[in-house]
């Protein structure tokens, strides 16, 4: 698993502070056999993001592996080209184990200037895509093809949402289940302590109409967020107070993991980063929350907050 290092910092508000968890960012790796015990492999995976992480932001690295190639690939965020321009962070490494090094960055079509997610997103046909939301208006989440090395965009792309006013949406990560795909987005949080929201959005074509099916993450008292906030310091499930009802599950949501755990099952798990949960106050030493994404047939079931889950995986297929 690949995840961006916050320095020891304690976050002053109850959402970002524009400094901790800003500057002193790097990558790390951490690996495990049963997603309970990790052994830290490499703290700095992308050696040189030191040279320049005093000021300049880095987050949110995704790595695919290319077999056309056979290399690993990562795209990841940085301010060097957030809020800036179009174009996204590339780093390749021979072995998962990195070091990764940047190579020339992607220049996406779908928009003018990024904003402030990125995702990587690997079909079962090892085609690429990056899915991205933009700061130039309207406002969009767009999911655009990469060539077959992963070297730069094919120029063709699809727009799964846009809007013209705030909040803006994040973006979380795509999935495919069933010659479906899907991705997921939701209320600009910005290191916030009560989380965000989830809302999805599905396809039969990645690059085709994308349609919004629903809300999987609703406030902690069962009821929906309001579709628009004034501000990003505003809790959606407690307007009138931060420290009030939070959301059902209050993370930030980053991504989705993908896991194969039999010949005919594969689970999805989403995960998000729960800002200012740790008991130290550190924003290093932040939990994150991992949660099944269940289906009853072809219907999205809402997430529960769970304190722990179990999965059944079938040993001789894991071999």
């Amino acid at each position: 698993m690949y995840g961006t290092v916050y320095g020891e910092c304690h976050q002053s508000t109850t959402i970002c502070d524009g400094v901790c968890g800003y500057i002193n960012n790097t990558f790390a790796l951490y690996m495990s056999l049963d997603l309970v015990n990790w052994i830290l492999i490499s703290n700095n995976i992308v050696p040189e993001v030191t040279k320049d992480n005093y000021y300049i932001n880095y987050w949110m690295p995704n790595v695919g592996y290319n077999r056309l190639t056979e290399q690993y690939v990562m795209i990841y965020w940085s301010s060097r080209y957030g809020f800036k321009n179009s174009q996204v962070a590339l780093a390749v490494s021979s072995t998962p184990f990195g070091p990764f090094v940047n190579v020339q960055p992607l220049e996406m079509q779908g928009g003018k200037i990024i904003s402030d997610t990125t995702n990587l997103f690997v079909d079962d046909d090892n085609t690429a895509y990056v899915r991205y939301n933009t700061r130039d208006e309207p406002l969009r989440h767009v999911v655009e093809k990469l060539s077959s090395d992963w070297m730069t965009t094919t120029g063709q792309f699809s727009v799964i949402f846009e809007k013209e006013d705030f909040p803006w949406y994040d973006g979380g990560g795509m999935f495919k289940r069933k010659g479906t795909y899907y991705t997921m987005l939701s209320f600009d949080c910005c290191f916030c302590q009560w989380g965000s929201d989830a809302r999805i959005f599905s396809s039969t074509k990645i690059l085709g109409n994308w349609t919004y099916l629903g809300q999987l993450n609703y406030c902690a008292d069962g009821s929906a967020p309001p579709k628009h906030v004034t501000d990003m310091t505003i809790n959606p499930c407690s307007i009138d107070d931060p420290f009030g009802t939070n959301f059902t599950v209050p993370a930030q949501q980053f991504n989705v993991a993908t896991l194969p755990i039999s010949s005919e099952e594969t689970l999805h798990l989403y995960y998000g980063e729960r800002f200012r949960s740790s008991n130290d106050g550190l924003k290093a030493h932040d939990f994150q929350a991992w949660i099944p994404i269940k289906f009853i047939d072809a219907c999205l079931q809402p997430m529960q907050f769970l304190d722990n889950f179990t999965l059944n995986i079938d040993m001789e297929f894991k071999k």
